[in-house]
């Protein structure tokens, strides 16, 4: 079984026409889920979230008015992204040689003039459990920019269209591992979250890492995040272009700010709360719970339950033909 390679990268999750079917009657609901999870075939797909603050704490894609216009003079996007956390539920099985291996894939929708679209793929090594505090390791334990992975240089994203993907399975700690994600040992620390990255390269490419990656593995891992690309816009006109100017057309959108990536099998729990997001830990909490109640992890916080990853997406509106020949 493949984990990392795209066989098809066309293959999108339509997450929102996926969240338009659970505001539907439950029997409309429930026939458009099983249509819907027929032409995926993921059983483990993620789905994106938009933190926000007031009353919406929660802003699902396809609720998410950009913030950006993608006026003509400054059609493009360019994107840095920054992993805040990775909080590992307290139903995953967590061991002292829990490892995981993380990809997160993001890619253009538009060519760049006459250029091949491109694709930023970034693989990072997870150690789950840590050694020094002899417990699961924290959501804080995981922060990190994916700039240097990334050579300092932006995602950069034609038409403010891109699909991303996120796929993360959990493994014991083969020989490999410190040579391929150059994980440090320092005293009295180990850094637990080490990336390598690929920017700007072609579909095939990306794909060759993926099997690379893949061939890794002496035995299955357990898949906690697996993933067809999200279709995704992240300005006022690509949301317009996405949607061809139809109402009933749904599209996922983003904005600058924190997102959230969780299980499908998470999405109501999520939505239907209204969490503070403690960003010095990373974690979120269920409104009207203190900091030091919510670092505990016990079973009064319904988040404690579930795996989820935070990111902090910076983006800027450009121009990506200025400077082309």
């Amino acid at each position: 079984m493949s984990f990392f390679k795209t066989e098809n990268s066309n293959e999108y999750f339509n997450q929102a026409k996926w969240e338009q079917n659970n505001a539907e009657p439950p029997a409309a609901k429930k026939k458009a889920a099983g249509m819907l999870e027929k032409s995926t075939g993921v059983d483990n797909q993620f789905v994106l979230l938009q933190l926000g603050d007031g009353d919406k704490r929660i802003i699902s894609t396809s609720e998410v008015v950009p913030k950006l216009a993608g006026s003509a003079e400054k059609p493009d996007i360019n994107m840095l992204l920054d992993f805040e956390g990775f909080k590992i539920g307290s139903n995953e099985d967590v061991d002292k040689d829990s490892k995981a291996t993380l990809q997160l894939q993001v890619g253009q929708e538009e060519k760049q003039g006459g250029l091949e679209k491109l694709f930023y793929c970034i693989n990072g090594g997870l150690d789950l459990f840590n050694e020094i505090k002899g417990k699961k390791s924290d959501a804080k334990d995981f922060k990190k920019s994916t700039e240097q992975a990334l050579g300092y240089k932006p995602i950069a994203l034609p038409g403010g269209i891109g699909q991303l993907s996120l796929k993360v399975v959990k493994h014991e700690e083969p020989s490999w591992w410190q040579k391929v994600f150059s994980f440090a040992k320092s005293d009295p620390a180990k850094e637990l979250f080490s990336m390598i990255g690929f920017p700007g390269i072609t579909e095939t490419a990306v794909n060759c890492v993926g099997g690379m990656l893949d061939s890794l593995f002496d035995k299955e891992p357990e898949i906690l995040f697996q993933s067809q690309p999200v279709k995704l816009g992240f300005t006022q006109a690509a949301k317009e272009e996405l949607g061809g100017g139809l109402s009933t057309n749904y599209v996922s959108c983003l904005n600058p700010g924190f997102w959230i990536m969780a299980r499908k099998s998470d999405y109501d729990l999520i939505i239907n709360s209204k969490p503070i997001y403690y960003s010095g830990y990373g974690i979120l909490a269920p409104d009207g719970m203190s900091e030091i109640e919510a670092i505990k992890d016990n079973s009064n916080n319904p988040f404690s339950k579930i795996t989820y990853a935070v990111i902090r997406a910076r983006m800027k509106e450009t121009d990506l033909k200025q400077g082309m020949i």
